[in-house]
C-alpha cells in the first residue's frame, strides 16, 4: 500500500462490481478510507470485502442513486463511520441500447435518473462535507458516446454527454470550495457485466478497432482514477479524459 490518497474518505456508487469495484480497490491500496454505495447489497458488500482483501477500509453502503434520498443517507453514514467524504466517483449507470422509437418512457426515465440525476445528487450530497474539510475530487464516469454520434445508443449518447457537461461546468462552479471535477471515458472494456452481452467474437471485432491492440481492463480505469484523485493532479479540472486505447480518435 502506498500513501497518495491517504487521510482521504471516497464514495464510489456503482461501487460493487467492474469499473466501480476497480476503483474502490485501487484507492484503499492507496491509503484512502472507502464507501462502496450499490443498489443491490449483496454487491455493497462484496465490493466492501474487496476492499478490505487489498488492506483499506470500507463501508458497504445500500441505495439506488436514482433516489436523492438514498444518496444523502449514504453519505451520512459514510460519514458518520470515517469523517467527511473528499472524494466522490460518479460511477453508477443504468442503460439500454436500441432504436430510440423502440424505447419507452420507463427506460429512458431510469437511463436519465440513474445516469444523470444519480451525477447531480452525488455532487449535492457531498459538497457540504468537501467544503468543511477545506478541499475534495469529484470524478464523474463519461464516456467516448460523449462526444461521438452513436447507432441505437441516442439516450446513452445524451447522459453521458449531460455527464461531461456537469463535468466541466461542476469544475467552474466547485473550484472556489478547493473541488476539483474531472470524468474518465472509458473505452471498450471487459467487465463480468459487458462479458454478460458480449461473447468473444464480439470482444475481438471491438480490439481489432483499438489502436493499441488490447481491451481495457477496469484497472485501466482505476490508475487513472487514482491518478485524478491524488496531488499529482492537483492543476486538473474540468477535463474528461478519455482511456480508450486510442479509439476515439483514430475512428473520429
Amino acid at each position: 500500500m502506498s500513501e497518495r490518497l491517504l487521510g482521504n474518505v471516497a464514495l464510489v456508487t456503482g461501487g460493487g462490481q467492474g469499473i466501480g469495484r476497480a476503483i474502490a480497490e485501487a484507492f484503499a491500496r492507496e491509503g484512502a478510507k472507502v464507501g462502496v454505495l450499490d443498489i443491490k447489497q449483496e454487491f455493497a458488500e462484496k465490493g466492501a470485502e474487496a476492499v478490505i482483501a487489498a488492506g483499506g477500509e470500507a463501508v458497504a453502503l445500500t441505495g439506488n442513486v436514482a433516489n436523492r434520498d438514498d444518496v444523502f443517507a449514504a453519505a451520512d453514514a459514510l460519514k458518520q463511520a470515517f469523517g467527511s467524504i473528499t472524494i466522490l466517483v460518479n460511477n453508477a449507470m443504468w442503460n439500454r441500447y436500441g432504436p430510440l422509437e423502440e424505447q419507452s418512457e420507463a427506460t429512458i426515465g431510469r437511463m436519465i435518473d440513474v445516469g444523470f440525476k444519480g451525477v447531480i445528487w452525488g455532487y449535492q450530497a457531498v459538497l457540504p462535507q468537501m467544503r468543511d474539510a477545506g478541499h475534495g475530487v469529484i470524478i464523474n464516469i463519461a464516456s467516448p458516446s460523449a462526444v461521438l454520434a452513436m447507432k441505437n445508443g441516442v439516450m446513452y449518447s445524451s447522459v453521458k454527454a449531460a455527464v461531461a457537461a456537469a463535468t466541466r461546468s461542476g469544475a467552474a462552479e466547485f473550484g472556489a470550495m478547493n473541488i476539483r471535477v474531472n470524468a474518465i471515458a472509458p473505452g471498450p472494456t471487459q467487465t463480468d457485466g459487458a462479458n454478460l452481452v458480449l461473447d468473444e467474437q464480439a470482444w475481438e471485432r471491438r480490439r481489432q478497432r483499438v489502436p493499441i491492440g488490447r481491451l481495457g481492463q477496469p484497472e485501466d480505469m482505476a490508475n487513472t482514477a487514482v491518478f485524478l484523485a491524488s496531488g499529482d493532479a492537483s492543476f486538473i479540472t474540468g477535463e474528461m479524459i478519455l482511456v480508450d486505447g486510442g479509439i476515439t480518435y483514430a475512428f473520429s
